[in-house]
C-alpha cells in the first residue's frame, strides 16, 4: 500500500498560520522538521495540501522547495488553482502527485494537460460528497476521467482513482461506504493496463468525537484494503494508523512478518 502522508496542510490550523508567513526563516524550519516526522514515519509521498488556504503558486513553490531540502520522498501537489499547480510542477525535482481532477470542467480543461505535460501522476477523484452516486455510478464516471487522462498522455500506472469518502457520522455516509467497497473491489478489472486506488481516510471520521478518530480510521483502512485499496491519504504521526498499514503489508505478502515491526 502507497502510504500518502496528509500532515502538511493548511486544514491544520498550525500550518495555515505559520504559511501566512513565507519569507521567515522559522516557517521554513517548521515545514522541514514536519516533513523529516511524515518521512520517519514511514510515508511514501508527502502531500502538500494548499486547497483550503493560501492557495497561491508562490506558497506552493515555496513548500515544495523547503521539503526537498529535507527528503527525497515523492511529493503530492493538492490544489483547486491550476496555476498554483503549475508553479508546484516546475519547482519539483521530478514528477508529483496531483490531487485531484474531477468531472469538473475547469479541472478537467486547465489541470489534465499540466499533469501530462510534465509527466506527473493523477488522482481522478470519481464522485462528489454532494451528490453520490452507487458503484454503477462510480464505475462509469473512472471511466470518462480515465478515458480524458489517456487522451492527454497520461498512462494507467500513473493514475489514483478516489471514490471519495464521506462522514460516516451520517447516514448517508454509511450507507455510501457500501458504494465504495464494491467500487474499489471492481477496480482492478476495469481497466488494461489496470489503474489503482486511493481515499482521504480522515474525511470518513469527520464529525466523530477526536478519541474516536483513530479507532475509526484503522479499522475503515483494514476494510478498504481488503477490498483491494492501493493507497490512502493518511494522518502517518497516528502510531495505529502507520501499525496498520505495516499489518496490512505483512498480511499481502508484501514483507516479511517481523514483531518488531509492529511494536513501532
Amino acid at each position: 500500500m502507497l502510504v500518502i502522508a496528509s500532515n502538511i496542510t493548511t486544514r491544520d490550523p498550525k500550518i495555515e498560520r505559520i504559511l501566512r508567513k513565507i519569507d521567515l526563516k522559522a516557517t521554513r524550519n517548521e515545514i522541514q522538521k514536519l516533513a523529516r516526522r511524515c518521512a520517519a514515519a514511514g510515508a511514501d509521498v508527502l502531500d502538500l495540501n494548499l486547497q483550503q488556504h493560501h492557495d497561491r503558486p508562490n506558497v506552493m513553490a515555496f513548500l515544495v522547495g523547503a521539503v526537498q531540502e529535507v527528503t527525497d520522498r515523492r511529493l503530492c501537489l493538492s490544489t483547486g488553482n491550476a496555476v498554483t499547480l503549475e508553479a508546484g510542477l516546475k519547482a519539483c525535482d521530478r514528477p508529483p502527485w496531483v490531487n485531484y481532477v474531477s468531472i469538473e470542467q475547469a479541472r478537467l480543461q486547465d489541470m489534465l494537460p499540466l499533469v501530462a505535460e510534465y509527466g506527473a501522476g493523477v488522482v481522478l477523484l470519481v464522485d462528489d460528497a454532494a451528490s453520490p452516486g452507487d458503484a454503477e455510478q462510480l464505475v462509469k464516471k473512472a471511466a470518462v476521467l480515465v478515458g480524458a487522462a489517456g487522451e492527454v498522455g497520461i498512462p494507467n500506472d500513473s493514475i489514483l482513482t478516489d471514490p471519495g469518502l464521506i462522514h460516516i457520522t451520517a447516514d448517508i455516509g454509511q450507507r455510501y461506504l457500501g458504494e465504495v467497497i464494491e467500487f474499489l473491489k471492481a477496480v482492478p478489472e476495469l481497466f488494461t493496463p489496470a489503474v489503482k486506488s486511493t481515499c482521504w481516510l480522515g474525511n470518513a471520521s469527520v464529525g466523530a468525537p477526536d478519541w474516536l478518530r483513530p479507532v475509526i480510521e484503522t479499522s475503515l483502512l483494514a476494510m478498504l484494503a481488503g477490498a483491494g485499496l492501493s493507497s490512502a491519504f493518511l494522518d502517518v504521526l497516528k502510531r495505529e494508523n502507520m501499525r496498520m498499514v505495516r499489518l496490512t503489508r505483512i498480511l499481502k505478502n508484501e514483507v516479511i512478518y517481523s514483531a518488531g515491526e509492529l511494536e513501532l
